[in-house]
């Protein structure tokens, strides 16, 4: 009898060959982080158990994990997802931010984000902002 653990690991598996199979689009311009979440990350974390689609968490105040809404296409400066653990869906536990597969990650940009996202405010810590 498969565990969750097993059933895990196989879809995660999957995921890396549907990835594999067509590495030369994902990895092209023309595949969008929009199109990474629905595709590649939402499923990892469906697959590792958390409830992105809030199947099971119907209550918009109690739920484990919440994803960035753009407005108009425009991100409103926040995580892609936030996760949360019950019984305190208060206090953000870690941050995923993600990105398309396209292009360098180590940029300064990507890492004023993270400094922002992580320290749980927009602005800088004020030893960075003097950069």
């Amino acid at each position: 009898m498969p565990s969750n653990f097993d059933e895990a690991f196989a879809a995660v598996q999957s995921l890396a060959k549907d990835f594999d199979a067509q590495k030369d689009f994902y990895l092209s311009p023309k595949y969008q982080e929009a199109e990474v979440r629905k595709e590649f990350i939402d499923k990892f974390l469906i697959a590792l158990g958390w409830d992105v689609n809030h199947d099971r968490q119907k209550n918009p105040y109690e739920q484990e994990v919440k994803i960035e809404r753009k407005e108009h296409g425009v991100s409103t400066r926040r995580a892609d997802y936030a996760f949360y653990l019950a019984p305190n869906f208060r206090d953000v536990k870690f941050y995923i931010e993600a990105k398309k597969p396209f292009g360098d990650i180590a940029t300064p940009d990507n890492y004023f984000q993270t400094i922002r996202y992580g320290s749980g405010s927009e602005r800088l810590p004020p030893i960075l902002s003097a950069c």
